[in-house]
């Protein structure tokens, strides 16, 4: 069977304060979008990972194989699996890659083992993997909070295209959580880009959008605030980066700018993509 593992940006990212446990509290808008990996998941003799790229681990570091473990043992699963990944979400980009093929391999598990989960029962799965694991199995636009693991999906009519761009530097995740300043950075208001993107205000929207972690990203790597700067000076309407980084996106609802962005930025950086929100 053929299984998406969808994208995600975050259009709002609120570190709210550091828990005992060592996470973060935090308040975010998430939407899915329509670039995914494709997963093909087979019922198998023994388990088999292969990927068309070649920096994707096939280990235990890879959630597909975390995934696989961990439902063996919670449902006594007496099956193995033949997976082949075709990816198109970068790594280190803060698009949930790696979270967005364990959701997929959470679902496709379900499906071909016929455990008939509950959502609720996925996502006590997902939480243990990673903490976009839950997002990504609802897999559509939502108010999340705690540390990913709240969901509230809602819907919105706002239209808008987005380019989607990395540097060849990545970030770390634990690197730009453990080096944030909460005094420093930004703490933008979640609920007001939700009611943007519901009222249908994209200028607004692209005025309330952003995300804490920027200011960690922005002193690990310079390549990531200069990328800012370009797709800003380039005329979009909003841009931020997603997640911890260190791809940023781009909104606008000019398809000529897009198109000639595009044109452009393939020229000077290794990931460039266009694509749209997964409603």
């Amino acid at each position: 069977m053929e299984v998406r593992a969808n994208a995600k940006v975050n259009l709002c990212l609120d570190v709210l304060r550091r828990r005992k446990d060592g996470y973060h509290d935090l308040e975010m808008i998430m939407v899915p979008l329509q670039l995914h990996d494709l997963l093909q998941v087979e019922l198998a003799k023994q388990d088999e990972l292969h990927s068309d790229d070649k920096q994707m681990p096939l280990d235990e570091r890879n959630t597909i194989c975390r995934v696989i473990s961990l439902m063996r043992e919670m449902y006594q699963l007496k099956a193995h699996f033949y997976v082949s990944v075709r990816k198109h979400i970068p790594m280190e980009a803060g698009l949930a890659g790696g979270s967005a093929d364990a959701a997929a391999m959470i679902h496709a598990i379900d499906i071909l083992c016929g455990l008939h989960l509950s959502m609720e029962d996925k996502i006590r799965i997902g939480k243990q993997i990673g903490a976009d694991v839950p997002f990504c199995l609802v897999n559509q636009p939502a108010l999340v909070s705690g540390i990913g693991e709240k969901i509230e999906p809602f819907s919105f009519s706002c239209d808008f295209h987005m380019l989607l761009v990395k540097p060849s530097e990545g970030v770390s995740t634990k690197t730009a959580y453990q080096m944030l300043d909460l005094a420093r950075c930004a703490h933008p208001d979640c609920e007001a880009v939700k009611a943007k993107l519901q009222e249908d205000d994209f200028a607004g929207l692209c005025q309330e959008i952003g995300n804490s972690l920027e200011e960690s990203a922005f002193r690990l790597t310079s390549a990531v605030q200069k990328l800012k700067a370009e797709l800003t000076a380039y005329g979009f309407a909003g841009v931020l980066m997603s997640g911890s980084g260190s791809c940023v996106f781009a909104l606008t609802q000019d398809e000529s700018l897009l198109k000639d962005a595009y044109q452009h930025f393939r020229q000077h950086y290794p990931f460039v993509e266009l694509t749209t929100v997964r409603k």
